[in-house]
């Protein structure tokens, strides 16, 4: 298990992660929703060891994180962030290939090639393996990571793997986005630990065994999709009116916006709902 105990990050004298306290535990997906600027990111890049933290402490198996060794760290632990840039002009199966890189004792073998193969069919991007990666679209891009990412911690016998995603779906289309949270769900019931940042909190709902929800770098609520997303924390962490309702399929909790009325709009009935005003000109 991965803990973490009372972190803080400050940059500049601002705390983006504010006394978080949190586990990662094998077998289970953990969403991270908050508006923008809540800490998202930064609280998975103290997670993965990018960054180290201001106060606090990180735990991998009892032993802190910092003193992993970077070799071992990678084969127990794979990052899809943001973004990545490639400078070289690798094909999609090559950069894939790249994530067997910390299990390497020499040149890749047949099983490394395997891997890479299946972590491609997995992700659906098998048909891009030749095709260099600079030429794929974004979304195309972060499928091919994941599957890097995928490789990367395949397997790790007697070890506990955590795969860290942050904002995974982001430039996936509808389809792409389910597939890539049901690839996160697979992976977890694999006793894979999963810690996934989302925008969408009905994406979350769906796929998530675990929701934390942060604003202001802390944590405001944790527990359950049913527990967490409620319309007062959503009110309270987004300022936004919402209705939750039971999903009809999977019975899960369902996010609804409640539209907010827009000055100047007509309404049903013909009426103006308010005057729109032009501060620029006179009308």
């Amino acid at each position: 298990m991965m803990e973490a105990r009372s972190l803080f990050y400050s940059v500049g004298g601002r705390d983006l992660v504010r006394d978080v306290s949190l586990d990662l535990r094998p077998g289970e997906v953990t969403a991270v929703l908050g508006p923008n600027g809540a800490g998202k990111s930064s609280l998975l890049k103290l997670f993965s060891g990018e960054r180290p933290p201001t106060s606090g402490e990180i735990r991998l198996d009892g032993r802190p994180l910092a003193a992993r060794d970077t070799a071992e760290l990678a084969r127990r632990r794979a990052v899809l962030p943001q973004e990545s840039v490639v400078a070289f002009p690798f094909s999609a199966g090559e950069i894939v290939l790249l994530g067997r890189l910390p299990h390497l004792r020499g040149a890749e073998s047949r099983r490394d090639f395997d891997i890479a193969a299946e972590a491609m069919r997995l992700t659906g991007v098998s048909h891009l393996a030749r095709r260099l990666f600079p030429t794929l679209s974004g979304g195309e891009r972060q499928r091919v990571h994941l599957a890097r990412a995928l490789a990367q911690i395949w397997e790790c016998p007697g070890a506990a793997r955590f795969l860290l995603l942050d904002e995974p779906t982001s430039n996936l289309d509808l389809a792409h986005q389910h597939e890539t949270l049901a690839v996160a769900r697979d992976f977890a019931a694999r006793g894979v630990g999963v810690l996934v940042i989302l925008h969408d909190l009905n994406l979350a709902a769906e796929y998530a065994d675990r929701i934390v929800l942060l604003s202001g770098g802390a944590v405001q609520a944790e527990g359950t999709p049913g527990k967490v997303l409620t319309e007062t924390n959503v009110r309270t962490v987004f300022g936004l009116n919402v209705a939750v309702i039971s999903h009809p399929k999977s019975g899960r909790p369902h996010v609804i916006p409640v539209p907010r009325a827009v000055p100047g709009q007509t309404g049903v009935n013909g009426s103006r709902r308010g005057a729109t005003v032009f501060p620029f000109r006179n009308v």
